[in-house]
């Protein structure tokens, strides 16, 4: 009987492990569905199939710098500079504007190749150097953000025809999924896989966790990091081009908030600031509370001013919520 009753008593505190487990895990979960379910009785066309596809279209481009930053960020490193990339790649795209299919690809080419030589040289500072990824970063961002007012004088890039290419892939669907969501959930994918099940985000984690730890390993711990910089870009330069097949112009201001969102994904998913924890699911709900919150806030007719007011408010909240049912369950 004794026996019976601790087998019991076993599985029942490893039972609730589990469910503690879980709830630390999804905690941005069940708040995203909590709001969800609020914001369906206050708005009558908040759950609906065509605000869902705007929420998901309107969210590709921080899903992939999100994305990027996860791989920095689990490295052990920091990055200002995502920002200032997709926006130089969107200026690039609009004013190339491919009207042939060897263009385009050549857009594509000439874009990744951008982003892969800012990354390397973010990288190579500081994952080689050893220079503070904070500086080295907004360095970069203010570099770009000159190279941008050169290249485009100053003034708004805008195609006099519109590219059928651009159009295509910025507005047109697949069985009412637009293109651009197709894309960035097949990369969204990929980066998962990355992260979950190689042997290289393993040694991004550990390079993350601790730089005396994986030097001991035998870890190339500065090419880890330079890698984590190009990947960052990479996927900065393919959200640019997104972002330029979207729209039919391009403004030279740095006043987007693709960087500091993505930032605030990864902070509000769980991705650990200092390095060697989280995960593509842990961003992955940050960035669609992050998308949400500012489809709710248009839903219901705020200006910008208190969208800001109160998007900074839901998300501090979400974040003291997240670090109270965690502490719970620990």
């Amino acid at each position: 009987m004794k026996k019976t009753s601790q087998v019991a008593t076993y599985r029942l505190k490893r039972d609730n492990d589990t469910l503690g487990n879980l709830i630390r895990s999804y905690a941005i979960w069940f708040i995203l569905i909590l709001l969800i379910i609020i914001m369906s009785f206050v708005s009558p066309v908040f759950f609906s199939l065509r605000n869902f596809v705007t929420v998901f279209k309107n969210i590709g481009a921080l899903a992939l710098v999100s994305m990027g930053l996860t791989f920095v960020f689990l490295g052990g490193g920091f990055d200002l500079s995502q920002g200032a990339v997709l926006l130089l790649t969107s200026l690039i795209t609009v004013n190339l504007n491919p009207m042939t299919p060897l263009s385009f690809l050549g857009t594509i080419f000439l874009c990744m190749l951008v982003g892969v030589g800012i990354g390397a040289v973010n990288g190579y500072f500081i994952g080689m150097q050893r220079m503070n990824p904070f500086i080295t970063t907004l360095g970069m961002r203010y570099v770009l953000g000159a190279v941008v007012y050169i290249v485009s004088s100053g003034a708004v890039v805008s195609a006099l025809e519109r590219s059928k290419i651009l159009e295509a892939i910025g507005l047109n669907s697949v069985f009412k999924i637009p293109i651009q969501t197709i894309i960035v959930i097949v990369i969204v994918a990929i980066c998962w896989f990355i992260v979950r099940f190689t042997v290289y985000s393993r040694k991004i984690k550990i390079v993350g966790s601790s730089l005396v730890v994986s030097r001991f390993s035998g870890l190339g711990f500065g090419k880890i990091q330079l890698s984590t910089y190009i990947i960052n870009s990479l996927l900065a330069a393919i959200a640019g081009i997104l972002v330029g097949s979207h729209m039919s112009y391009a403004t030279p201001t740095l006043n987007w908030t693709y960087d500091f969102d993505a930032i605030t994904a990864c902070a509000v998913g769980g991705i650990s600031l200092l390095g060697g924890s989280g995960s593509i699911i842990n961003t992955l709900s940050g960035v669609l509370l992050i998308g949400f919150i500012n489809n709710s806030m248009v839903l219901l007719g705020l200006e910008q001013s208190w969208q800001s007011i109160f998007k900074g408010l839901i998300l501090v909240a979400a974040i003291i919520i997240d670090m109270q049912i965690k502490k719970r369950y620990e």
